[in-house]
């Protein structure tokens, strides 16, 4: 049965549902493998799992398979009811654009869970370190930051992207600051809601007949709350407590006031500050305002724009150092800064040139050959970029693509010597041929 079930899952087709009972397995999970088990559905094809889990590929394949293996989970050939056509989102995919398929279900699939808390929507758990934000941030920027389909035919997709990268952008800023995140740990329950009126006709019911009513709510309820109950992960003894008090204390209306008028003042401090170019001042004077009313997503959102353009002016610096004049002592580290500078300005051709430069200088072919490629493909018509690209692929041993790469160079720079010397090195230096006349 379980080879049956990998064979599905590889077509692309299988659909993982839960096995009736997997409740009494007594499952410890890690929040990665909790959530991943609140996703399957039913309707959510394994294919679609891989991208929204939050975990690598091969991670949710090994999840999946073991518990099939364990009878918690059974995989279907196909969509899985009625209505699974449209929770896969198939009704929007449209096949002319310049996006793949499963890109676009994968798009679909992570969007309907914008609302997740910020570290599910990274993919991490809740008490990541800052590396494995990072990471985890810059393989989903990777993937669905808008600038990178640029000039592609994206369609409503483009929308979608944006709203995908700018919450995923807010989720890194807020985990990856330690006073904000402290702030948010410490963040009590929300202001209470006020509890809606009787109806007249719910107040003219019989007791009896409310009474049922609720042990009939309470009855339907309860199979789907005992599943979400044993589908999260264990938590610490620790958070739990945190939590029971953030339910009891509710905060004053007086000092509920008060907090959001300061965190206005605040915010409106470091926008003046922000449009002066003090960052520095701005962001420092948004973490107060998210301290005093964190229930806001203004703020939030506010203070995740000024520290990206905070990250962005810092790369500038670095680009406009390391351009300057030689960083070999520095270069590792500033090919590390402009790697992260990349996940928010991925169509800068020209960081792009310079990234690949500085992994050239470093020794990073393969990285070097990506980003030359891109730049090509961002800004086909300079020749240096192809120049650069000509000179990772001949590290790499790629000698006919090397010398595509310096004859386009040369052709955009007829005057560019660096583009002939390269040719003239590739024609001189040609392939040393064994006894049987293979090239070695």
């Amino acid at each position: 049965m379980q080879a049956a079930a990998e064979a599905i899952a590889k077509t692309g087709e299988g659909v993982p549902q839960l096995v009736d009972g997997w409740e009494s397995q007594g499952l410890r999970l890690t929040p990665s493998e909790g959530f991943l088990l609140s996703r399957i559905d039913g309707v959510t094809p394994w294919t679609s799992l891989r991208h929204i889990a939050g975990m690598p590929a091969d991670e949710v394949d090994a999840c999946l398979e073991r518990w099939i293996a364990q009878g918690i989970v059974a995989v279907a050939p196909g969509p899985a009811g009625e209505g699974a056509t449209a929770r896969d989102g198939a009704s929007e995919l449209d096949p002319t654009l310049d996006l793949a398929l499963d890109l676009q279900r994968s798009i679909l699939a992570f969007e309907a869970g914008l609302d997740r808390p910020y570290h599910a929507l990274l993919g991490v758990p809740a008490d990541a370190d800052l590396r494995t934000i990072k990471r985890a941030f810059f393989a989903l920027s990777k993937q669905y930051h808008p600038d990178r389909y640029f000039r592609r035919r994206v369609g409503s997709f483009g929308p979608r992207l944006e709203r995908i990268f700018k919450r995923i952008a807010l989720a890194y800023e807020m985990l990856s600051d330690p006073a904000v995140r402290a702030e948010l740990e410490r963040m009590p329950a929300p202001p209470a809601e006020p509890r809606p009126e009787v109806t007249a006709e719910r107040a003219r019911a019989p007791r009896g007949e409310a009474a049922a009513r609720r042990t009939d709510r309470a009855g339907a309820e309860a199979p789907a709350g005992a599943a979400a109950a044993a589908a999260r992960p264990r938590r610490s003894r620790r958070r739990e407590n945190l939590d029971r008090l953030r339910r009891q204390f509710r905060v004053p209306e007086e000092v509920l006031t008060e907090r959001r008028f300061k965190a206005r003042r605040l915010c409106e401090g470091a926008q003046t500050a922000a449009q002066r170019g003090q960052l520095g001042e701005a962001a420092s004077a948004m973490r107060l305002a998210i301290a005093f009313d964190p229930w806001c997503d203004e703020y939030k959102e506010t203070f995740s724009g000024i520290q990206s353009q905070l990250h962005q002016g810092r790369a500038a610096e670095l680009v406009e150092r390391a351009s300057a004049g030689p960083l070999a002592s520095s270069a590792p580290e500033a090919l590390r800064l402009l790697e992260e500078a990349l996940h928010y300005r991925p169509s800068d051709s020209r960081l792009l040139h310079r990234a690949a430069e500085l992994a050239l200088e470093v020794g990073e072919v393969e990285r070097a050959r990506e980003w030359a490629e891109r730049a090509c493909e961002l800004a086909p018509e300079q020749a240096v970029h192809h120049s650069t690209l000509g000179r990772a692929l001949r590290r790499a041993g790629e000698r006919a693509l090397a010398r595509a790469a310096f004859e386009r160079a040369q052709r955009l720079d007829p005057a560019d010597p660096r583009a002939a010397e390269e040719l003239d090195r590739l024609r001189r230096r040609r392939p040393a041929r064994d006894e049987s006349g293979g090239t070695r």
